[in-house]
């Protein structure tokens, strides 16, 4: 049985390494790695770097923040452990420290057409966001125009080859139907909600979760105020989790918070909340085997088809 049963598809807690030397325990966060020990078994990292902001630093700073994410991670081996190929998730032993999935949100870290993807490959990067919101040198996100250009193309492919996850969250419609058709293996939209309850510009409509579904691919439903619309609070989130599974299946569907990355309802305030959700989950009628896939075992199934194994890696 797969130790992997409670995951998280999107957090931006690493950004916290620009204010604190490590992300072991820390004030006023979301989540950090004791925390995470307890709550959760699996729990994906972005480092996001406003491609605006950033726009003459963002490779060295982004290989920056990289490198000390590795380290801190390795000086807390207690605790966590980065995942870096698919036989950790076979692996058993409630002692075990929990996995950590290391990636990217948005490709213009990567510099000019795909430069840096190898460099960042061999530190532990696993997943990548092609853009956040706005068009870049790679895909067009869902405040503007354009699909993906031909470096976002060959990104595509450079990550089917090497076995790194394709994230599908802030791309416009242009852009997710090209990554849905050049994809050779399934991808994740890692934080988003169902636009058939929410109408937003971040969000899927029915046609784009059938889609993903299709290509066995995951959306991770968030806590984000704004996405989920109506209060934003846990009877919101439980109603956008219960159309995604009505329309696509629990099998597609998981958990993707947004944890130090938006401002939730204080019910949803924390990864110590996630009990929360999987209980109300059930206390709404959600049978048991769809709350197990929704809580994590959606996520696995992806990551075992997508990521390298080790005796590749070796």
């Amino acid at each position: 049985m797969p130790r992997v049963l409670r995951a998280d598809c999107h957090a931006d807690t690493a950004l916290w390494l620009l204010e604190q030397p490590s992300l072991v325990e820390l004030s006023g966060s979301h989540q950090d790695y004791r925390r995470i020990s307890e709550y959760l078994d699996l729990a994906f990292l972005a480092i996001f770097l406003d491609e605006a902001e950033y726009e003459h630093e963002l490779p060295r700073l982004f290989a920056r923040l990289l490198l000390m994410l590795k380290a801190d991670i390795a000086a807390h081996a207690d605790l966590v452990e980065p995942l870096l190929w698919r036989e950790q998730l076979e692996q058993s032993g409630a002692d075990l420290p929990k996995l950590l999935l290391l990636g990217a949100e948005g490709a213009s870290c990567l510099g000019a057409d795909c430069q840096h993807l190898e460099t960042y490959f061999q530190a532990g990067l696993r997943f990548i966001g092609l853009t956040w919101n706005y068009a870049n040198a790679y895909a067009g996100g869902c405040g503007g125009a354009g699909g993906l250009t031909e470096a976002g193309r060959r990104l595509v492919d450079l990550c089917n080859a090497k076995g790194l996850l394709l994230d599908g969250a802030h791309l416009n419609e242009a852009s997710f139907w090209d990554l849905a058709e050049l994809r050779q293996y399934p991808f994740i939209v890692s934080h988003t909600c169902c636009a058939a309850l929410q109408p937003h510009r971040r969000n899927l409509d029915d046609s784009q979760m059938l889609a993903l579904a299709e290509l066995d691919g995951v959306m991770g439903i968030t806590f984000v105020p704004d996405f989920l619309g109506a209060a934003g609070d846990l009877r919101r989130l439980c109603e956008h989790i219960e159309y995604a599974v009505a329309l696509i299946g629990s099998c597609h569907v998981a958990l993707g918070s947004d944890f130090d990355g938006c401002e939730p309802h204080a019910e949803l305030s924390g990864v110590q909340t996630l009990p929360r959700v999987y209980t109300e989950l059930c206390r709404r009628g959600m049978n048991a085997a769809d709350v197990d896939n929704v809580m994590g075992n959606s996520v696995v199934r992806l990551l075992a088809r997508v990521l390298p194994s080790r005796a590749r890696l070796d």
